[in-house]
């Protein structure tokens, strides 16, 4: 006997000439087939009448009746799916998913199919109808019937899945860790599928808020014939930053932390997260000015003040609004415009683009812009009024300008795209 708290039927009209037969049996059988705290009959205008019937049957039980608010609309399937839609929402706002039975042995074809339809949409699990052998009439014979229980977690577990694999190919990685928290829930034949999909959405938002630390941690899960291998080797490189006295490791660890940060801001663009899509592209600017310099040996947070070349620079730059800063501890620091003009003083070729680069506007819209931002000093979004096409723009040339400056970068900028394409598809193979 099953258990739970309200039974939801349909009511059809059954055999005129047999009804106790073929409609009040099968539907005293259900209802006595179990400890309900409510009864709802759904019954068209047409079988109100049996409905009523069946209600006297258990005066001691709660049974409400939801007609069907039109005539002939029993055999409208999509008008039968809205209103029943809306009298499940409403149970659904009394009571928990798993304590809502649907059956739907009698009533039209179309009633039927909308009541399991409607129930697949509010994702209620628990379905039954009444069956059995049945006579010439085809017709279940009096007193045979079986009730056989449907548990839809079948056909709603993999439409989860489904809708898991697509919030991962659009780049909604934490969107699935909250969609898939765990498969208990779930036939067993799923759980492994599901489990996949949940540990690579794990590591996928990981790497993409650039926690690189808890991405490669994450990554120890996989096998290392995994797929992924590759991507996770990749953030384990990323978090593990060296010394910044290491000037020669320091620009070589900057050149992968800006390839993977102008991926991760074309993806913003992508999504339209433009304004967090323009303080990616700067910081992009800002690191190959970064990293140029440490393979000059030079720190842009503690420049020697008495550096031959600084001083040169220095003394050039007293006429003009925009030299070094001082970091307080007796050294100086080089903005992202200052470390452009002393690459190009000390005779670095990336100097000039680098410098003209943060001078360039696309539609009105510049890199240079991320300072007037209101995530950043501003009062106002810098991006508001921008569109997908001029930041792919900006960071179309940002990648040739980090090519440039890192004759490596192309290669990973490559492995980087691989990386995020076909994420629904990698997620079928096994860790």
């Amino acid at each position: 006997m099953s258990s739970g708290a309200v039974l939801v039927l349909t009511v059809g009209t059954g055999s005129k000439e047999r009804l106790e037969e073929t409609l009040y049996t099968p539907l005293t059988k259900s209802i006595r087939d179990g400890k309900w705290r409510e009864v709802v009959l759904l019954p068209s205008r047409a079988t109100e009448g049996g409905a009523e019937v069946l209600k006297k049957r258990f005066p001691d039980l709660r049974i409400k009746m939801r007609s069907l608010p039109n005539s002939d609309m029993e055999n409208d399937a999509d008008a039968c799916f809205a209103y029943f839609n809306d009298v499940l929402g409403e149970l659904l706002g009394e009571y928990k998913r798993e304590q809502v039975m649907i059956d739907f042995t009698r009533g039209t074809k179309g009633m039927s199919a909308a009541l399991v339809l409607a129930a697949v949409r509010h994702n209620i699990p628990r379905m039954r109808y009444i069956g059995g052998p049945r006579d010439n009439h085809g017709a279940v014979i009096a007193g045979k019937e079986e009730i056989a229980n449907l548990n839809a977690v079948q056909a709603t577990g993999r439409r989860l899945l489904d809708d898991a694999r697509h919030l991962l190919r659009q780049g909604d990685f934490a969107a699935v860790t909250k969609l898939l928290p765990d498969s208990s829930n779930l036939p067993e034949e799923l759980r492994g599928e599901s489990a996949i999909l949940l540990e690579r959405a794990k590591f996928y938002d990981a790497w993409d808020r650039l926690a690189y630390r808890e991405a490669a941690e994450l990554g120890q899960r996989f096998a290392e014939n995994s797929d992924l291998y590759g991507a996770i080797a990749w953030t384990r490189e990323l978090a593990d930053a060296p010394e910044r006295s290491n000037h020669t490791d320091m620009a070589r660890w900057l050149k992968k932390v800006a390839c993977d940060l102008l991926e991760n801001g074309r993806r913003r663009v992508r999504d339209h997260h433009f304004e967090d899509a323009l303080l990616r592209a700067y910081r992009v600017l800002e690191l190959i000015g970064q990293f140029r310099l440490f393979d000059h040996g030079y720190d842009t947070s503690s420049i020697d003040p008495e550096d031959k070349r600084v001083k040169e620079l220095e003394e050039r730059l007293k006429k003009k609004s925009h030299g070094f800063g001082e970091n307080g501890k007796g050294k100086y620091t080089a903005a992202r415009a200052t470390a452009a003009r002393f690459l190009k003083h000390i005779g670095d070729p990336i100097g000039k683009p680098l410098f003209d680069f943060g001078e360039k506007t696309y539609d009105g819209l510049a890199a240079t812009r991320r300072n007037h931002s209101i995530l950043v000093h501003g009062f106002e979004a810098a991006a508001a009024e921008t569109d997908e096409s001029s930041l792919s723009r900006i960071y179309g040339d940002l990648q040739e300008l980090l090519c440039r400056a890192d004759e490596d970068a192309k290669t990973r900028l490559n492995q980087l795209l691989g990386w995020y394409t076909d994420i629904d598809e990698r997620c079928r193979v096994s860790m």
